[in-house]
């Protein structure tokens, strides 16, 4: 075994017990740094001290991403108290409301140890994305599909393909550039956003509220995966064509597939976030 594939398995590891730590509302079991930070939706928390983790009873839906060379990991889910079968574990004695969460985490691991965690979350349809978050379905099996090794861009070429994305996103020029595959289809808090009245790159080329300012600072990184062709990134979309009244702007988390050179496939996450992560450079 490599040491990256050795790596790998353990932030695999460390995720499934991250996970179960939620649904056991169990923060405790966690192998936390001395100098772990966790926020919330931009706001700073003790690890497991929010509204996620207090009611989610079953994580319906899952898929993690890992990346050995930066210690990061990111996972997508949907959360939920309602159990198909509630039995002596989840009796339930009074009145209570179904609460659903579409949800990521950003995890960092030095040593065997979690040193950040950064939590976002939405428990409501976002206007104009017409799916419900119980509808959301993972894993979405396009992520796992291994790129031939002939055909794999490296870590620096992805992260220039996501960052002339976000320069598309932030200008009224440069969209035609942009390598996008024939077969690119985006989805939006479940929503599939593509090839109803535009195409991925129609968007950019027709939308006019399809604009945002990125800025540098607040654009991540955290996972990037050659071998799957993956990368997932973080970008605070800030007040562009979508926002009115002078409001800040939306988070976004996006998984990115990168085929030939392009790409092909994306999920986004809009949390409840209209402000500063607290974790921008």
């Amino acid at each position: 075994m490599t040491e990256q594939a050795r790596r790998r398995r353990e932030l695999v590891r460390m995720m499934e017990q991250y996970t179960e730590a939620l649904i056991e509302k169990a923060p405790d079991a966690l192998p936390l740094a001395a100098n772990c930070r966790a926020t919330y939706n931009g706001r700073e928390i003790a690890v497991g001290d929010n509204e996620v983790w207090h009611n989610t009873l079953v994580i319906a839906q899952r898929q993690t991403f890992v990346d050995p060379v930066s210690g990061e990991m990111v996972f997508f889910g949907v959360m939920t108290n309602e159990t198909v079968e509630r039995n002596q574990d989840f009796e339930i004695r009074t009145h209570v409301y179904a609460a659903s969460y579409h949800y990521t985490v950003r995890i960092k691991v030095v040593d065997g140890l979690i040193t950040e965690i950064e939590e976002l979350a939405c428990n409501r349809r976002l206007r104009y994305f017409f799916s419900q978050i119980e509808e959301i379905k993972l894993p979405d099996l396009e992520f796992e599909i291994p790129i031939p090794e002939e055909e794999r861009a490296t870590r620096e070429e992805l992260i220039a393909i996501i960052n002339a994305y976000w320069d598309a996103l932030d200008r009224k020029e440069g969209w035609e550039q942009l390598p996008i595959h024939p077969d690119a289809q985006r989805y939006e808090n479940g929503y599939r956003t593509t090839n109803h009245s535009h195409s991925f790159r129609g968007d950019f080329k027709h939308n006019p509220s399809f604009r945002w300012p990125t800025p540098a600072s607040t654009r991540s990184f955290p996972v990037v995966d050659p071998t799957r062709g993956l990368v997932v990134s973080e970008c605070m979309l800030e007040g562009g064509g979508n926002i009115a009244d002078g409001g800040r702007g939306m988070m976004i988390v996006e998984a990115f597939k990168i085929k030939d050179g392009a790409i092909c496939h994306l999920i986004a996450h809009f949390p409840l976030l209209s402000g500063p992560t607290g974790w921008e450079k």
